[in-house]
């Protein structure tokens, strides 16, 4: 299974490569997949499809087929991140996972042409991959039955339902981001049309696990649980993806200096981190502060900065040895709107984000403050019942979530 999401990385895992400037990262759940798709094609499939070939054959041509397939999971996700990219949508990342790959988009496709160009070029790179495949076993094989016609045939079917199952029109699929697209495209409503997309894709993840609750019924234990497992991961994307875009119509265009906390409470960076804890955070009940001295900012301390330090060397260390840097991670412009605020903050895992202006600060914005903003617009009537629901789930969800951006499967 492929997606693309502008969610923030979900998973941990091993920074693999770059391709093209794209970080490929391999999460620890992919090596389950890995080993469990090896093993059914050594003891399993090319046994019965070719038989009469020794062990080692068989090892080699299953481990062959399995890092073949993966990497045309990653060319898959490739092709939507290169079509995001020359739309202009920066790519943060590619995660290869126990249901497939994700890769991570900045935010959202600015039109419905765009957002069919990205969606579409995954499945069609699918059956591109196929039609390789396919010629490669006609062509290597010379007509005569062999193992290594039998990978590529494996590889050819593999592919070609990779590319059938992304085109189901159930979002966060790629056939739901097309059926999005048609639906933006008539409505003139991204919120309208992601609803619509998101509920046809919970549909679907139910039809997936009620086919897997009858497969365990009848026998079929593990072929049963994935399915239901595939349903269930399904129907969280698809909420989480009509959360986000809820909670991004919600932010968009009311810049940050609207929103953001004046007068706040600054740290001096020689303070002991045991100071710190008793007349700042105890105190005034923050998160997290920002690290100042004389009028100069150096950076931000956090409660997850003092966890790292262990209780007895928090008398001993001070804020600036622990705060983090100023950058331009973790600061934005007051003329910024708070969608680019929030999407800075789940990008780079922080809670807040320093508002700077010819290198002064002017206040701060935190993830609670969009929280509460978010809550006051549904209170003066900006926002229906669900869709506040909606945002407040998007904007907890993130708050919840640390780091990078948004799912194509």
């Amino acid at each position: 299974m492929a997606a693309h999401t502008t969610e923030p990385r979900l998973y941990g895992g091993f920074r693999l490569m770059k391709i093209a400037g794209i970080q490929i990262t391999i999460d620890p759940s992919w090596f389950i997949i890995f080993t469990l798709v090896m093993f059914s094609l050594t003891a399993g499939y090319f046994p019965r499809q070719f038989p009469g070939q020794s062990v080692f054959a068989y090892w080699g041509a299953g481990v062959v087929a399995t890092l073949l397939f993966f990497a045309s999971i990653l060319v898959h996700e490739l092709s939507h991140a290169l079509m995001a990219r020359r739309a202009g949508i920066h790519i943060a990342e590619i995660t290869l996972f126990i249901f497939g790959g994700v890769a991570r988009l900045s935010e959202e496709a600015r039109d419905p042409k765009t957002e069919l160009a990205i969606a579409i070029v995954g499945p069609l790179t699918s059956f591109a991959l196929a039609l390789l495949f396919w010629g490669l076993s006609h062509g290597l094989t010379t007509g005569q039955p062999s193992l290594v016609g039998a990978v590529f045939s494996y590889l050819t079917g593999i592919n070609v339902a990779v590319g059938i199952f992304n085109l189901i029109p159930g979002f966060p699929l790629d056939g739901g981001r097309v059926l999005r697209a048609c639906l933006w495209q008539r409505s003139g409503s991204l919120t309208r049309a992601t609803r619509i997309a998101s509920n046809v894709g919970q549909g679907f993840a139910f039809v997936l696990m009620f086919f897997g609750a009858l497969q365990i019924f009848s026998g079929s234990l593990m072929g049963g649980l994935w399915l239901i497992f595939i349903g269930m991961f399904l129907r969280g994307l698809a909420r989480q993806g009509y959360e986000d875009v809820v909670v991004r119509q919600a932010l968009a265009g009311v810049p940050v200096q609207d929103v953001m906390v004046r007068d706040v409470v600054s740290v001096p960076p020689h303070v002991s981190v045991s100071s710190l804890l008793g007349e700042y955070f105890l105190r005034y009940g923050h998160h997290g502060f920002p690290v100042r001295q004389n009028g100069t900012v150096s950076g931000v301390v956090s409660l997850e900065e003092v966890r790292h330090v262990p209780e007895d060397e928090r008398s001993m260390t001070i804020v600036a040895q622990i705060m983090r840097p100023l950058n331009e991670s973790i600061t934005i412009a007051p003329q910024a709107s708070l969608t680019d605020a929030l999407t800075k903050m789940v990008h780079e895992g922080s809670g807040r984000l320093l508002v700077m202006q010819d290198a002064s600060m002017r206040g701060m914005i935190t993830r609670t403050g969009l929280l509460r903003f978010l809550e006051i617009r549904y209170v003066l009537g900006a926002q229906t019942a669900e869709e506040k629901t909606s945002a407040l789930q998007g904007v907890g969800a993130e708050h919840n979530r640390s780091s990078d951006d948004k799912p194509w499967l």
